[in-house]
């Protein structure tokens, strides 16, 4: 008898141990332990950027929101712009349970577990949607839960400050299992999660009642379609301007300080430059960025990605790399990517008595993109050497004596890096990065008592032009109370 060749081996072994897998510690293991793993690496790599003061504007925002909130204050983080409430961003009632732990916690810690939580959870509704409604295979689904949990954007979105919008992914996910599987409590749960996390997420929802409705649940798709135009139109063009977002300014108010209403009548005003907003180069880069490590199977399914590219073209038309954070365009649409994909590997194989297979060289493949790929560009690849983020050199131990030394209650303007640390006080401000600091020119208010720069975030300055800095400081009552290792403090 001839021998069984290699390949037919190998197969028939990855068969055997799929088959016992199949029985049961498979899917009670394999997605627990990705879930657990991912959300306590992203935790940690979040932490040690918070503690080597890596991080920025953003945290620092819904820290100081997240704690006037613990300190029973309206939530007009100073951070966000002038007089704008945390709920004038864009709806993010789920703020407000999460000011629970910060009792106990500091705020920045509690949003960046939180997020790390929300990310490591979309494993599990991901692989219920795989297994139970694509009818993978083990292989196959491991394989899908692999490719987000190594996907580069799921480890960019985590450190990239703190987003409201993150904390929807497992509830968009959960939304697709649960809707298809006609469990309906916990659908409307996940249906009611994602529109607190961020009132916007209604439009992706609403256009999902059209897949309910192409799959027959005639009741579902028609509330879902309801609920979501009527929430987020509802209170993006009719509750927000009675709070007032109207007259607030601030670069993280609604789409980069505009409304809703505005930036659609904007860009049908002038459709030829919204149109090329949308096609920028880094938004298109962003694009690729979400499909490359999936190997572009959502294209397959299109019916499940759609739902989300109306309000995608709206993150796009909002701004761009330099204006908007990566977080907040991409954490939704990462979540249709992984929905689409999966089905798209149904659609690929071939079905058995149960499950269907698909090509070995075809998981192979993905593995091996998604792999590749976090090594090459991920935010936290061994390259970018993520276990010294929580280091500080000798500008960052001159940063923690400087902060060290200004009191609670004082109103501060600070460069970005120093912002967390700082946050959880009434009145804090946000050096610009992208000029020198000008005392005339800024304008610093009466009530500002300190101003705090690390000249590694501002544009280098000649030693004349520091000079005149400090001479014009001084003129407004500021003298200098600090000054090591590039980190000053201005106070008066």
């Amino acid at each position: 008898m001839s021998e069984v060749p290699f390949q037919r081996r190998v197969d028939r072994a990855i068969v055997r141990y799929q088959a016992r897998l199949a029985g049961g510690p498979g899917d009670r293991w394999i997605p627990t332990i990705v879930a657990v793993a991912l959300a306590a690496f992203l935790a940690r790599v979040g932490l040690d950027r918070l503690a080597g003061l890596g991080t920025g504007v953003d945290l620092a925002s819904y820290s100081q929101a997240l704690w006037l909130i613990t300190e029973l204050t309206e939530p007009r983080a100073s951070l966000f712009g002038t007089d704008v409430h945390v709920l004038e961003v864009r709806w993010s009632f789920v703020l407000y349970p999460l000011a629970l732990p910060a009792i106990v916690a500091p705020p920045a810690q509690v949003l960046i577990v939180a997020q790390a939580v929300a990310l490591g959870l979309a494993v599990l509704p991901l692989w219920r949607l795989a297994r139970e409604v694509a009818r993978l295979r083990i292989g196959a689904a491991t394989a899908l839960v692999a490719a987000y949990a190594l996907h580069p954007a799921t480890h960019r979105i985590a450190v990239d400050d703190f987003h409201p919008v993150t904390l929807a992914v497992p509830a968009l996910i959960g939304l697709a299992y649960f809707g298809a599987t006609k469990r309906w409590v916990p659908y409307w749960l996940c249906v009611a999660f994602a529109l607190l996390c961020q009132a916007d997420l209604g439009l992706a929802i609403a256009l999902w009642g059209f897949v309910l409705l192409g799959d027959g649940e005639r009741r579902g798709g028609l509330w879902t379609l309801g609920i979501g135009w009527i929430y987020s139109l509802g209170l993006l063009l009719v509750g927000q301007p009675l709070l007032g977002q109207t007259g607030a300014t601030g670069r993280n108010t609604a789409y980069n300080g505009q409304s809703l209403a505005d930036l659609v009548l904007n860009s049908l005003r002038n459709p030829i430059d919204s149109l090329q907003t949308v096609l920028a180069q880094d938004n298109l880069s962003l694009l690729v960025a979400l499909l490359a490590p999936v190997i572009f199977l959502p294209l397959l399914s299109l019916r499940y990605l759609w739902p989300a590219l109306p309000l995608t073209g709206l993150y796009l038309l909002a701004g761009t790399a330099q204006t908007s954070p990566f977080a907040e365009r991409a954490a939704m649409l990462l979540a249709f990517v992984m929905i689409a994909a999966t089905f798209a590997l149904n659609r690929l194989g071939n079905m058995g008595v149960d499950r269907v297979f698909l090509d070995v060289r075809l998981l192979t493949t993905l593995v091996a993109a998604t792999v590749l790929l976090f090594m090459a560009s991920s935010a936290t690849s061994p390259y970018e050497r993520p276990w010294q983020w929580d280091e500080r050199d000798a500008t960052d131990q001159a940063l923690a004596r400087a902060i060290a030394t200004l009191p609670p209650d004082v109103p501060v303007r600070a460069s970005p890096s120093a912002l967390a640390e700082l946050s959880e006080r009434p009145w804090l401000f946000a050096l610009p990065t992208d000029t020198a600091p000008a005392a005339v020119n800024m304008g610093f208010p009466l009530f500002t008592r300190a101003v705090l720069v690390v000249e590694r975030e501002v544009p280098e300055r000649a030693p004349a032009e520091r000079q005149e800095f400090d001479r014009t400081m001084s003129l407004q009552g500021f003298e200098r109370t600090f000054d090591s290792s590039g980190v000053v403090i201005y106070a008066r």
